[in-house]
C-alpha cells in the first residue's frame, strides 16, 4: 500500500533519535517512561522528538502522495 511505503520512506529522513522514538512509540507502543530509561533522555525531550517526527512524517507524506 502506498501509505505504508510512504511512512517507511519518511522514517529514513528523520534524525536517529527521532526515528527511534517514533518507532518505539508508534509501532511498539512503548510508554515514554520506558523509552526515557532506554535512551537516557527526559520524557519531555522524547515527547518533543516524537512531535517533531510526526510533523516531518506528515509533511513528507503530503509532499509525496500526489
Amino acid at each position: 500500500e502506498k501509505a505504508s511505503r510512504l511512512l517507511l520512506e519518511s522514517l529514513d529522513t528523520l534524525p536517529p533519535r527521532q526515528r527511534a522514538v517514533f518507532c518505539l512509540r508508534y509501532f511498539e507502543e512503548v510508554p515514554y517512561q520506558e523509552i526515557s530509561a532506554m535512551l537516557d533522555v527526559s520524557e519531555g525531550a522524547l515527547k518533543a522528538s516524537y512531535h517533531h517526527a510526526v510533523k516531518k512524517i506528515s509533511a513528507f507524506v503530503q509532499l509525496h502522495s500526489h
